[in-house]
């Protein structure tokens, strides 16, 4: 059987018993029926996991002792960051949770033309909890040790404004080079920008070859946003990561 992860963001130590946290002890108690004895694993984004078991479970509260340390590392040897033109919610969660399970360490939510979805100055800060909310989920699934970051959303030319510090990738129809024939001595850290549900604009497209970020492509199909990011993140690990 396998042990529930959980993520817990504060400092953790080795004989410590503390109360959980009210999401995790709605998950651990009141959804997993974890009970007094019962293994788990802890892990607070800063490498490493902890190994811990239930000291104490009530209607309201539950507290645990940390048994264990393993310096597990389950990170990717790249840096990815994966810059998601914002798609449809469940699209979204989608693409987010296969990213973070294959290894991206940054997430940054882009607005496009043709981004169906638009988030107002005042629906930033819940659309930011929510998309923390599936990132942490699939930590704990994967097993990753640290927490990727999900950045403020940005209209596409503003993150061109930004600064690029390894190689810029659009994935884009046309004739254009596959993931597979791309130098192996690659700048890193790399970002990879997929658009929305409609695609870049051609205005959009030249804009960004025009701003250095290098065209492309995935082969004759058009593949759904959330799809065309989680094949070209997997081909991006095989080629580069630990894949």
């Amino acid at each position: 059987m396998r042990i529930p992860r959980f993520y817990v963001p504060q400092p953790l130590v080795v004989g410590q018993e503390f109360t959980l946290p009210d999401t995790t002890f709605r998950h651990a108690v009141q959804v997993l029926r974890l009970n007094v004895g019962e293994p788990l694993i802890l892990f607070n984004g800063e490498g490493g996991e902890y190994s811990a078991q239930m000291s104490n479970v009530s209607k309201r509260s539950a507290s645990v002792m940390i048994e264990g340390f393993s310096p597990v590392d389950t990170e990717s040897p790249i840096h990815l960051t994966l810059v998601q033109a914002v798609i449809k919610p469940d699209k979204m969660d989608f693409a987010l949770q296969k990213a973070v399970e294959l290894g991206v360490n940054t997430i940054q939510p882009l607005i496009t033309q043709r981004s169906v979805v638009r988030i107002g100055k005042e629906q930033v800060d819940k659309k930011l909890q929510h998309w923390e909310g599936v990132v942490v989920a699939a930590c704990e699934q994967s097993g990753r040790t640290r927490m990727p970051v999900v950045q403020v959303p940005l209209a596409l030319e503003r993150w061109l404004e930004m600064p690029a510090t390894g190689t810029r990738l659009i994935l884009a129809p046309g004739d254009f080079p596959r993931i597979n024939a791309l130098p192996l001595d690659l700048p890193v850290p790399i970002e990879l920008l997929i658009g929305p549900e409609g695609g870049f604009t051609d205005e959009e497209v030249a804009q960004c070859i025009q701003a250095g970020v290098t065209p492309v492509s995935l082969g004759p199909r058009i593949l759904r946003a959330e799809t065309a990011s989680l094949a070209a993140l997997a081909l991006l690990q095989h080629r580069y990561g630990d894949i």
